[in-house]
Parts: C-alpha cells; sequence; structure tokens
C-alpha cells in the first residue's frame, strides 16, 4: 500500500486539532472571556484551541504536508544507494566460519 506523506500529514494535522478542540472544550473554568484571560496568553491559546479558524487549520496542515513530503522525497534520495545495500548485504552474509578465531 503506497500511500502519498501529503494526504497522510494532513490528515494528522487534522485529528490532532480536532482533539485539542474537543480537549479544549471540556476545560471548565479556563479562557472565560474576563479581562484577565484577554490578557494571558494560557487563555488566549485555550480560546484559539476551542474555535480553531479554518484558515490557519488549512496553512497547518498545509505545512506538515510540505515537511512530510520533503523528508519522504529525501529518504526516497537514499533508498536507491547501493553503496548502503552492499555493505549491510556484505555484513549479513558473514559467517562466523569467516571470522578468525583465536
Amino acid at each position: 500500500m503506497n500511500r502519498d506523506p501529503r494526504e497522510e500529514a494532513e490528515r494528522l494535522v487534522a485529528a490532532a486539532l480536532a482533539a485539542m478542540s474537543m480537549a479544549a472544550r471540556s476545560t471548565a473554568g479556563f479562557a472565560t472571556g474576563s479581562a484577565e484571560c484577554c490578557v494571558c496568553p494560557l487563555c488566549k491559546a485555550i480560546a484559539a484551541a476551542r474555535d480553531p479558524d479554518p484558515q490557519v487549520a488549512e496553512r497547518l496542515a498545509t505545512g506538515a504536508g510540505d515537511i512530510a513530503e520533503g523528508v519522504a522525497s529525501f529518504l526516497r534520495s537514499f533508498g536507491g544507494s547501493n553503496a548502503w545495500r552492499a555493505a549491510t548485504h556484505n555484513q549479513s552474509t558473514t559467517t562466523d566460519s569467516d571470522v578468525e578465531q583465536d
């Protein structure tokens, strides 16, 4: 099964944002909208997590997709390296009889 890393990363971010939103909605007594909560950075973050902006969610998902695609491309560039395969193949074919014993 060959999945697109961008699509998987975007799905992961969407699921994380949904879980964060549900967790933030269950926090009672925090980010009540009072004057103190309008200044506190933690309360601002909780308030933003309760009702995430769709544009921010899209940008986060796109950014995570870009990173995943870049990492996958980087790893694929080393996937075709015959030198690494030859080195690991030689190590795995070495037996006890090949090693000198004292």
